[in-house]
């Protein structure tokens, strides 16, 4: 209207002085200059009021353009225009209040709304972006636009959150997602800073050395240096958490296939120190809060380094477990397992006592899944008739043997709990209980093939027999240990039992050259065992009872005397020593006539009466053809 009637006021101005002037000059003027001066005059006029009437049409429709809410009091809006140029100024925050003020009136249009909005975060996002690629302080107010804006849409979603109106509007709302993509595209442009990492081998360290430090001195302190200016724009927090996201993204590429744990704790160790010296980008803690940080980086930033640390772990200290077990390969030491169980905790220990401890969690986990499997294939072998070697048997006795020992001085290294104790100590005895049964089982069933036709061939199958075990034990490292002495105890009773057996039952009455031939082989037998054991057993084989030294004692004597004696100790030493067995010795003696016969034997009878006899037992399960020597089948029957 203003400007109507100043259109008006200058139109009847020049009226005015028009009029003025051709009053003085008319009288001077022929009639037709006059009529052609009135002519014009009217033609001015009209286009004087055209344009009156163009700039009151103009007025009007931009009166139209602002809606008016008659709620709200009759208040006008922004046009799409003027907001847009708020846009293009970067004066987002101003941008947002204003298509918000139209998202609440009566005459919103959803999708030029969402338009608006989408307008808003594109030309924020370009900021952002520009200034994560070039840097320009010119560029500070607009991207603390940005933070303001961003504050503004969290400070908007409280207001609908509270009042708990139009809920499927707020989930929908365009903004709700400005934070998620404003990560997203720092993200990004972050990631297409560093370089990428390729290695020509899995084993070489220095290329990846020369990476972490190429991203140590220029890729952290160009993302550094931003860190004031998103501060300053109140985007801080988000700044540093696509930062450190884009860190452990990037260090979980390079922990990506197969890798060994000395290069996952290069990486590791990497990511701690750079943390510890403070050059990664970290909240600001509180005293308090910095107490936990250890604990809050390695879970947040280096999670998946730290899960692929320990996966590496359980593979490698699985295989070096199974090298243990590996027929016909040397058996390692206790000390060497218990190198492979603690080796990595202790190369951990000096980063943090929570990656230690769980190293140490992985490598007992990883025991106990070793030997729950072993036992479970020592099993599945003792299920197949061809598994019979002594040597593969004694192998696994003295695997078990190693694990007993380590696993010994490992409960002085860590806090195993019962639970776990009592596991571990089930594994060994049942696998080592399984393995020494068939072990004994191989021996005695070898031991007899040998010996079948001991005293009526000459073959030397026993002596064949004696070297193979003799192979076998020399082999068995383990030799200072319980199992060991209760092996050599078993198999030597074993040995001597099918020895005396297979004597007793294939001798008989038989001529002097042959009964010499007997006691000659006996003789012989008796050095090689005595050998065998003294080998493998040392000083301990003294300790060793011994029927086949007493018989040929026996056998050798030739005073009558010492004969009765010597019976009397066989009978007392060996209780479970019967009738049948007795004659059976005095056959292959040979020498004495039926009369000192029963006289020896009646005499022996009498000094056995009230003594107390020892608790050894090699005869009791030598049967002797029933009819041979008498009915009765009791020594004590013929004295």
């Amino acid at each position: 209207m203003r400007k109507m009637k100043r259109a008006c006021c200058r139109f009847t101005g020049r009226r005015k002085l028009q009029g003025a002037s051709s009053g003085e000059n008319t009288s001077m003027l022929p009639k037709e200059a006059q009529k052609e001066q009135k002519s014009n005059g009217i033609a001015r006029v009209k286009n004087m009021a055209d344009k009156l009437l163009k700039n009151l049409s103009s007025v009007k429709e931009k009166t139209e353009e602002k809606p008016v809410d008659k709620e709200s009091g009759g208040r006008q809006y922004l046009s799409d225009q003027a907001i847009c140029e708020l846009i293009d100024q970067a004066k987002f925050l101003e941008a947002c209040n204003h298509i918000y003020d139209l998202e609440q009136s009566e005459h919103k249009s959803e999708i030029k709304i969402d338009s608006l909005y989408k307008k808003v975060a594109e030309r924020m996002w370009s900021v952002v972006q520009e200034e994560i690629s070039g840097g320009d302080s010119m560029l500070l107010e607009p991207l603390k636009s940005v933070g303001a804006s961003l504050k503004w849409k969290k400070e908007k979603e409280k207001e609908w959150f509270d009042s708990v109106k139009d809920m499927e509007s707020v989930s929908t709302w365009s903004p709700k997602y400005w934070n998620k993509d404003l990560e997203k595209l720092l993200m990004e442009c972050m990631a297409t800073q560093i370089p990428s990492f390729v290695s020509a081998s899995n084993t070489d360290e220095s290329a990846l050395k020369d990476h972490l430090s190429q991203l140590e001195t220029t890729i952290f302190p160009n993302l550094r240096c931003k860190r004031d200016v998103f501060k300053e724009a109140g985007l801080l927090t988000t700044y540093t958490k696509c930062c450190n996201a884009c860190l452990s993204s990037h260090l979980s590429t390079l922990t990506d296939g197969d890798m060994s744990f000395s290069k996952c704790l290069l990486i590791y160790e990497w990511g701690f120190n750079m943390y510890r010296s403070e050059k990664l980008l970290m909240p600001h803690w509180t005293p308090q809060q910095r107490l936990l940080a250890d604990a809050y980086v390695l879970k947040w930033i280096f999670s998946n380094v730290e899960e692929k640390l320990l996966t590496v772990t359980q593979k490698e200290v699985r295989e070096a477990l199974r090298q243990v077990i590996t027929a016909g390969e040397k058996p390692y030491t206790d000390t060497t397992i218990i190198q492979v169980l603690t080796g990595r905790a202790q190369a951990v220990q000096h980063i943090s006592d929570t990656i230690k401890d769980r190293v140490e969690a992985v490598c007992l986990e990883e025991l106990l899944h070793f030997l729950h499997s072993y036992k479970h294939e020592v099993r599945s072998l003792l299920q197949l008739d061809t598994f019979s070697e002594t040597y593969s048997n004694l192998q696994i006795l003295e695997n078990c043997c190693i694990f007993r020992a380590a696993w010994h001085k490992l409960t002085y290294i860590y806090s195993a709990s019962a639970d776990t104790d009592a596991k571990v100590k089930e594994f060994i005895d049942s696998t080592e209980k399984q393995s020494r049964e068939l072990l004994l089982q191989a021996i005695t069933s070898k031991v007899k093939v040998a010996l079948k036709d001991h005293f009526r061939k000459d073959n030397s199958d026993f002596d064949k027999f004696l070297d193979c075990l003799r192979s076998s034990f020399s082999r068995f490292e383990m030799k200072n240990t319980e199992t060991y002495e209760t092996l050599i105890q078993t198999v030597h009773h074993i040995i001597v039992t099918e020895y005396v057996q297979a004597l007793l039952t294939a001798s008989g009455k038989s001529s002097s050259a042959k009964r010499r031939k007997i006691a000659n082989k006996i003789e012989v037998d008796h050095r090689a065992i005595r050998t065998l054991f003294e080998e493998c057993f040392g000083p301990r084989t003294a300790s060793l009872d011994d029927p086949i030294e007493s018989i040929l004692d026996f056998i050798l004597l030739t005073d009558i005397e010492a004969m009765k004696i010597q019976l009397v100790l066989l009978l007392l030493k060996f209780p479970d020593i019967r009738k049948e067995h007795l004659n059976i010795i005095l056959d292959i003696k040979g020498s004495l006539n039926g009369t000192d016969r029963n006289a020896m034997l009646e005499v022996v009878y009498d000094n056995c009466v009230g003594f107390e006899r020892g608790h050894n037992s090699f005869f009791e399960a030598i049967e002797i053809k029933p009819g041979k020597y008498g009915v009765c089948g009791c020594c004590c029957c013929c004295y």
